[in-house]
């Protein structure tokens, strides 16, 4: 019984950690980062370019966000007795199956549309790079339209988890 416990206890730290971080991440991204990269230009993308390569960016938001939603389903599980259907239809019980099919939206959202947008850009990038002068009329518009998807899909997942970590965060008091 007590292995029970910390099994449940250490799920829910790192499915509190990994959440904490792909939400925090995401929702900084949408309103801070975002706005100076529109503003900054050509020059927001190089940036937006660097952090993606420098740090590893879309890896370890993928990583964590996979986590988060393999944790939170493991969670969800535990908590219900399998999925019975009689916690599953309680207030607590939909509250949090809401929650998470918000955050398995938003990580689908990631994973199919965002994920390889990004790819796409770093591609172009490097092509721009290799090529050693300043990026075609075509390339930059490409970059661009690349850019403003991202943005568009980060936005969208920002909103998504904003509302999951609002159905977390009420859940256990309704």
């Amino acid at each position: 019984m007590a292995n029970q416990i910390w099994d449940l206890i250490l799920l829910r730290l790192l499915h509190i950690a990994t959440g904490v971080f792909w939400a925090g991440a995401t929702i900084y991204l949408a309103l801070f980062v975002a706005p100076a990269v529109q503003a900054a230009g050509a020059e927001g993308t190089k940036f937006m370019q660097q952090l993606s390569r420098t740090n590893k960016l879309p890896v370890v938001m993928l990583i964590m966000a996979t986590l988060n939603v393999l944790t939170g389903i493991w969670l969800l599980w535990k908590l219900s007795n399998g999925f019975q259907s009689a916690w599953m239809s309680s207030q607590h019980g939909m509250i949090l199956s809401i929650g998470g099919g918000f955050a398995i939206i938003a990580y689908l959202e990631g994973l199919i549309v965002t994920r390889p947008t990004v790819m796409k850009v770093a591609k172009l990038g490097q092509a721009i790079a290799q090529a050693g002068g300043p990026p075609t009329l075509e390339q930059t518009q490409q970059m661009m339209a690349y850019r403003k998807k991202i943005f568009k899909g980060n936005n969208i997942v920002a909103v998504l988890l904003a509302i999951t970590v609002i159905a977390m965060g009420i859940a256990r008091y309704l």
